[in-house]
């Protein structure tokens, strides 16, 4: 019997190809979007399950106040906090410090050879014991508590050494001090991509007490990660409680008295962590979870489509389900035989499903922004997903059609008086309204995400990133010295316009800027601890950058009086910072002078404010300190030539001045677009489903006119026979789509409209919400929507009425 089920539903597969290939197609296709999408989401979701105590390990975070305002959520405390807060909170079992060391990378000399390593932390012993890694090789006993240690991962050991037994190999860490020598005790395997907290070095902590003037019980600047473990079976209301009891310890001891201790689990890091100087850029939960949504509505769109395809071959099958019951099969019977073809039809769809993500799994990796080595098939929850969804759709797909062919009373359908109820009918519209109230919604969206990141790429920054090169300082004894020459050697080039020197450059993370709090205006006797950016800068910096002084003067090399002044400090502002000291204009700031590091510091120059961060957010304000000698960074703008003559330029002119020391570089205007790269992932992900979407429910639309036209063959071919016109027809047959399409966009624009102003919330700076933005979805929708229809309605308007006739 089951043989025979198996027999007939493939013989009606195969019967109607076109309608059996939309199926699949439409199934395939929500099948694939959505594992995809699952499995990005899984990876999403497992930042930190990498470490075995996950779950135990808490980051601590500051708050800073200015009174009772909150102005800043800092992901780093300060050094000694590690170490008290292990001895001082019962829930705490262990605790560990990471410090940034040598912000934004690291030169170090092997075999007189010289390499730039870019993510370096110091760390304490117990970072091993809470963050439990793996050692490739040396031991976890008394690691990292010697002086001058090293942890290379597996990835630099064997470019280093050619060995992942690198244990007593040396190095040379360069500074502008010198050289300090160390000693490799330990390999780790590379970093995993979901972890927060990455790198590829890690310092002893004792030798930034040693070595580099770190001071171990330094309350002056919060620049350290700090975490803590906590017991196993911790309450962790009563860690908070205790938490809170320490700040308020702190602040009778007259330490961080602005400041609020937070406790972060760090699995809530990645997608819900939104404090400044984070390690890496984060992803946002709601993003996420968006994403996944609309895989889940993608896939119930093709579960509809085949519904409404299915049903709408009832007409054509309802003889032959009439026949059989006559013959002795029962409903049950019936209902078997459909959800045999449904079965056939899904795990085909599967198939296709998993080709189609072969076929496009690279490109989607891209699109996604994943890592490249981000597995599908080789995760078991990725075939368990493709069976619950597969077992799902055989269900949902089959359980109506099955009721509909089942039902119909053999002596009506032989007599040919047979016919669909309105409650199917109204079910099917209502299944269409749905798919195409989510596609106005996913289409406006999606037309709002593109508009938004264009809108902050044409936006007025404040600065000219083109045809910039910023090179990062090489480090060593007197290297700064050399600059000069470098400097006038670029000068000489008649294509080099400008050379300047800074700290920083606009488009570097938030964490790799200098900062600092509590700087006021000398005649407010007003204590605030607004948390202020700096920026070391040369005279040459702002004509560079083409950041406007809109008052006062910039800075002249001749006479200015910089940081290693003894007596007096000068600096230029920016508006930002005017306003939180309530200067109402940037010429009363002229003169002013500043609480500023225990030196009379007076403000000689504002500039406009500019966008030193993603213009996404909030403007930062900014104070700019003369000291040409004290410099990160040199930016080299040139007047013409390509990138790559540009670059070969600087390479040239460095390796003459710094013979041997590696060059570290990247082009301003790709450095600042990269903080429009989370948005562009999501663009471009957002988009992709959206099309899917569309496609889908056009698919659906399809299936619906399909019934419809079928049903309504005999009528057509009556009014032709009066008299109608193939356009009387067109409209006929047209008007009941386009009314239902209008109806889903009166219940998805002003949903779409809600959500845009809502998801627009997220920045700073945003376009207007205007009618255009609905208007061109909406237009765009109706024309996919007769497009849609006009193949099967147009054959119908223009057949035969007396082949109409007999198709009766």
């Amino acid at each position: 019997m089951l043989k025979n089920y198996f027999k007939i539903a493939w013989r009606t597969i195969i019967k109607d190809k076109s309608f059996t290939a939309i199926n699949l197609l439409g199934l395939a296709s929500g099948l694939a979007i959505t594992l995809m999408i699952v499995q990005y989401v899984r990876f999403e979701l497992s930042y930190e399950d990498v470490y075995p105590k996950a779950d135990q390990i808490v980051r601590v975070t500051t708050d800073i106040y200015n009174g009772e305002s909150l102005i800043s959520q800092d992901c780093e405390t300060y050094p000694p906090m590690a170490a008290m807060l292990k001895a001082e909170i019962p829930e705490v079992s262990n605790s560990t410090r990471a410090y940034p060391f040598g912000d934004p990378a690291v030169d170090v000399e092997i075999n007189n050879k010289q390499y730039t390593i870019n993510k370096v932390f110091a760390v304490d012993s117990s970072f091993f014991d809470i963050f439990d890694f793996q050692l490739l090789a040396g031991t976890k006993k008394g690691i990292m508590t010697g002086l001058r240690e090293v942890v290379l991962t597996e990835k630099l050991a064997m470019s280093y050494f050619n060995t992942t037994n690198a244990v007593g190999k040396t190095l040379n860490v360069i500074r502008n001090k010198g050289k300090t020598l160390m000693t490799v005790v330990a390999v780790v395997p590379d970093s995993p991509a979901n972890t927060h907290l990455k790198f590829d070095m890690l310092v002893s902590y004792p030798t930034m007490f040693s070595d580099f003037g770190e001071r171990e019980n330094n309350w002056s600047g919060n620049n350290t990660l700090t975490y803590l473990e906590l017991n196993k079976n911790a309450d962790y209301d009563k860690f908070v409680t205790g938490l809170n009891s320490f700040t308020d310890r702190l602040h009778e001891k007259d330490l961080a008295t602005d400041e609020q201790f937070i406790g972060q689990k760090i699995g809530d890091i990645h997608l819900y962590s939104k404090k400044d100087f984070e390690t890496e850029p984060n992803n946002d939960a709601q993003s996420v979870y968006l994403l996944l949504i609309i895989a889940f509505l993608v896939i119930i769109s093709a579960l509809v489509n085949y519904v409404n395809l299915t049903t709408s071959k009832a007409l054509d099958r309802a003889k032959e389900m009439g026949m059989r019951k006559v013959v002795g099969s029962t409903q049950s019977q019936i209902k078997a035989q459909v959800f045999i073809e449904s079965i056939l039809i899904n795990v085909s769809a599967g198939v296709l499903a998993i080709v189609l993500i072969i076929t496009i799994k690279d490109i989607f990796i891209e699109t996604a922004g994943l890592p490249t080595t981000f597995s599908i098939f080789s995760d078991s929850f990725f075939w368990l997903s493709l069976v619950v969804f597969i077992s799902v759709s055989i269900l949902l797909s089959a359980i109506y059609p099955a009721y509909v062919l089942s039902s119909f009373k053999p002596s009506s359908v032989l007599k040919g008086s047979f016919s669909h109820s309105k409650k199917g009918t109204l079910l099917r519209k209502s299944l269409v309204v749905f798919q195409f109230g989510i596609t106005i919604i996913l289409m406006v969206q999606a037309y709002a995400v593109y508009n938004q990141l264009h809108f902050l790429r044409d936006s007025d920054i404040g600065i000219n990133t083109e045809k910039t090169i910023v090179i990062n300082a090489p480090q060593g004894e007197g290297i700064k010295d050399q600059f000069n020459s470098f400097k006038q050697n670029l000068l000489a080039n008649s294509k080099v316009s400008s050379v300047a020197v800074s700290s920083a450059v606009p488009g570097q993370p938030e964490y790799e800027l200098g900062t600092t709090t509590g700087i006021n205006l000398a005649k407010v006797d007003k204590e605030t601890n607004y948390n202020f950016y700096l920026n070391v800068v040369d005279s040459a910096y702002f004509d560079l950058m083409e950041i406007s002084v809109i008052a006062g003067s910039n800075f002249n090399s001749n006479t200015v009086k910089g940081i290693n002044d003894d007596e007096t400090n000068e600096v230029i502002v920016n508006e930002e910072a005017l306003r939180l000291w309530g200067i109402p204009t940037a010429k009363e700031a002229i003169g002013q002078e500043l609480n500023f590091w225990d030196t009379r510091t007076l403000i000689i120059g504002v500039v406009k404010n500019y966008n030193q961060l993603s213009p996404k957010l909030p403007q930062i304000p900014m104070i700019h300190i003369y000291s040409p000698n004290n410099w990160d960074v040199a930016s080299i703008k040139f007047n013409s030539g390509g990138a790559q003559e540009q670059l070969e330029t600087v390479k040239a002119e460095y390796a003459k001045v710094f013979p041997g020391k590696p060059i570290s570089y990247f082009f301003l205007d790709t450095k600042y677009d990269q903080q429009y790269k989370a948005d562009e992932r999501f663009q471009r992900v957002f988009g992709a489903l959206t099309l899917f979407a569309i496609f889908i429910a056009c698919l659906g639309l399809f299936g619906l006119a399909t019934f419809t036209v079928v049903k309504r063959t005999k009528e057509i071919g009556i009014r032709k026979s009066i008299g109608a016109s193939t356009s009387n027809v067109l409209l006929l047959l047209s008007k009941d789509f386009v009314k239902t399409v209008l109806f889903s966009m009166l219940i998805g624009i002003p949903i779409s409209y809600l959500l845009v102003n809502k998801w627009l919330e997220n920045f700073a700076n945003h376009m207007e919400v205007s009618w255009w933005l609905f208007a061109l979805p909406s237009v765009l929708i109706l024309l996919l929507v007769i497009i849609s229809i006009s193949g099967k309605t147009i054959t119908t308007a223009l057949m035969n009425p007396v082949d109409s006739l007999r198709s009766e």
